[in-house]
This record gives C-alpha cells, structure tokens and sequence, in this order.
C-alpha cells in the first residue's frame, strides 16, 4: 500500500467514524485492555530483575570506538542456547560489542546466574561477534566457541574456544585445536562435512577493504593471501573450511572449492542438506556487491558453488539467514533478510542506492540479480528454488 492510499484510507475510515458517531451517540466503543491481553498472551516479557540476565550491549561513537577502526561496528553481538552443565536446563551465552561477553547458568524457574568470571568465559578480545555452543572434543559437554571481529588497526581479533571442564569452568584453547583465526570473523558452523564421525567448521570472515566496487568482480578466485598491493590494516581472510583431524583443525578451503577472497561479506552461514542426499550443504548470505553463495556437497570432500543454477534472484544486502520446511514436503527453504526499513516512507525514499547501469553492470560481472528484499527460497525438490517472498 503506498502513502497515498494510506491517506485514502484514513479520509475513509474518519468518515465512516463520523458517520457511525452521528447514527449512534449511545453506541459504547470496546476496548481491550493491555491486562486483558496478557491474560491470553502465550509469551510475558520477564525483567532483569526476576530473571538475573541483565546483559546489556550498547554501542556508542567514541574516537577509539567507531566504524572506521570495527568494520562491524553496527552488526551487533550474538547468542547462544545450550546446556553446559548437562542438569537438562539451557543456560546462554551473549557475545559484547563494548561489553564483556556474559555466560548465565539456568538455575530453574527461569531464574539465571552470571558466572561468566568464575567460568572463565569473558574473553579479552574487544567485539565479539557470532558464538556457537558445540560439542568440539566429543566429550558429552558443550564447548563455546566465540568469533571476534576487531579492531582493524589491531592484532587482538583471533577466535576464542572455551572447552568445558566439566564443573563449570572452561579453558581457553583455540590455538591447540588450530580455531584461533583471525579473520575479523562474523559467526561459525561446524558440521560433519566429510561424514567421518567428528565435527568440521566453517568461519565466516570479512576483510576491510571497500567491497562496494566492480573492480574487485574477477577477484573472487583469487585467495586472500594472494591479493596483491592490499595493505595489512585491509587484508583480514576469506572464509575459511577447516576439516577436523582428530582434534586439529586444518584449513582444506582451496581443496574443497571454498571461496577465499576478500570480496566476501558474509554476515550469516547455514547448513542443511538441500538436495536430500545426506550430505550436508552450505549456505553463506553476502553483504554488499558480492553475492551469496551456496554450496553442494560432492561427497568427495569437496563442493560445487551453485547459486545462480538454483536461484532466480537473491537479496542485494543479504543480512540474517535461517532455514526450515516451510511446506512440510521434506525439502530446506530458506529465508534471508535484507536491509529493508520497515517505514513505508523509507522504502521509497531509500529502497535503492544505485542506478540501473549499475544494475546490470553487476548482472555482467558476474553479481548475479541482486533486489533490496526479503527472499523466501522455497526448495522445489529438483536442484532449484522459486522465490516466494511476495507470493
């Protein structure tokens, strides 16, 4: 509905207002009250207080503390769900931007304590990023494993592994399990790629060079390491594939045909398996120029990127991303988010940054179609997806 409607309908809904008003002045108007509400609410919002999670990430400009020294200054931290202690309750772990992280222990009726210091668990490293709580040795207890963005200007952005202990306590690890990368890294997945029993990770990083710029379109092969004339402060790593070899971590992301360059925005990473083959697939969500990727399984410990065969079109500025059978037909579709204002003013006067020659001048290079939107990708069951977000 555009705003002009939306006029229209306020003139039209007034009026008829008016009219009832005057055809019936004893007429008493229903309300219902907020109370009335929560009485039939299936969720009630629970304070700080009652629950003990007092966890809170605000972001502030300060000369040492903005976008142009923490590329993901506005990205936000994350969260994680999962039982640590395995008493059957699900304890979190919140990742701080200018804040410590925060670990709090379910102790039952939704009430929760912050043990992030006797855990061990803060971190040290400013921006933190995605988390994930997995199980990285195989030993029955969830370990924490945190993605650290950074300072550009800085050397203290690698990844943090917290391993459980086993009494609530956890040791910082990521060198010994090769997982300390340094990536200005945004999340992680770890999943069984290959099949052999033990958990493989996927890490999502970022560079900080200006990624908004054609000429970078024939880099994509092109690995990080290898990128000519990019100063260090730029640089960062390109997504990274690490298999597990009995507890070691090792980087096979050329062998697999990860992309590995710095044209990469990646700002969400999925897994599932797209095809029903019983091998896990990868989705990554890219922001800016470049496009997302999606990458099938070979069952060779390789992978095919193959968005452009599977997809029609995809979100210009891909943020968040989550996947579920929407239909109940057995197949993954996924839903992806863009940067859409939610203000109908907005979308019209901000719903595109860029000309149609730059349009299509992607379309050439190799960006593929690309439109600020939601997209919902229902999975047709035969290798390809039909974008349903406006249907």
């Amino acid at each position: 509905m555009n705003i002009k409607t939306n006029w229209i309908s306020c003139f039209l809904g007034l009026g008829i207002a008016l009219f009832s008003a005057c055809k019936s002045d004893d007429r008493e108007e229903e309300k219902i009250t907020s109370e009335e509400l929560n009485e039939n609410a299936l969720f009630t919002l629970m304070s700080a207080d009652s629950t003990g999670v007092d966890f809170f990430n605000e972001v502030k400009n300060k000369p040492d503390f903005n976008i142009f020294r923490y590329r993901n200054f506005y990205n936000g931290g994350g969260v994680a769900i999962g039982d640590i202690n395995n008493d059957g309750l699900p304890d979190i772990y919140f990742t701080g931007n200018m804040t410590s992280n925060k670990l709090y222990l379910n102790k039952g009726n939704f009430q929760f304590e912050d043990i992030t210091e006797s855990a061990g668990v803060a971190g040290n490293k400013p921006w933190s990023t995605g988390v994930n709580m997995v199980d990285i040795n195989n030993d029955g207890l969830l370990d924490i494993y945190v993605s650290n963005a950074g300072n550009m200007e800085g050397d203290n952005h690698n990844n943090d592994l917290f391993i459980n202990n086993g009494d609530l306590t956890f040791t910082e690890m990521a060198k010994e399990y090769n997982l300390a990368e340094t990536g200005f890294s945004t999340h992680a997945a770890f999943f069984d790629y290959d099949k052999d029993g033990d958990l493989d990770a996927y890490i999502l990083n970022n560079s900080n060079i200006p990624v908004s710029s054609l000429g970078y379109a024939e880099q994509r092969n092109v690995r990080a390491q290898d990128w000519e004339g990019v100063p260090k402060i730029f640089r960062g790593v390109g997504d990274m594939l690490l298999r597990n070899d009995d507890g070691k971590f090792t980087d096979v992301s050329e062998e697999a045909n990860i992309y590995g360059s710095l044209i990469g925005f990646g700002l969400g990473v999925m897994v599932s398996d797209f095809n029903n083959d019983l091998y896990p697939d990868i989705y990554v969500s890219n922001d800016f120029y470049e496009r997302d990727y999606l990458y099938i399984n070979n069952q060779d410990g390789t992978f095919t990127e193959d968005i452009e065969n599977w997809t029609s079109h995809l979100c210009l500025s891909a943020m968040g991303i989550d996947m579920a059978d929407i239909n109940n037909d057995g197949f993954a579709d996924i839903f992806i988010t863009d940067m859409l204002p939610d203000s109908e003013e907005r979308v019209k006067s901000v719903m595109e940054f860029e000309g149609y020659n730059v349009f299509k001048l992607k379309q050439s290079k190799d960006f593929f179609q690309q439109y600020i939107h939601n997209t919902l990708q229902l999975n047709n069951g035969n290798n390809s997806f039909s974008e349903i977000a406006h249907f």
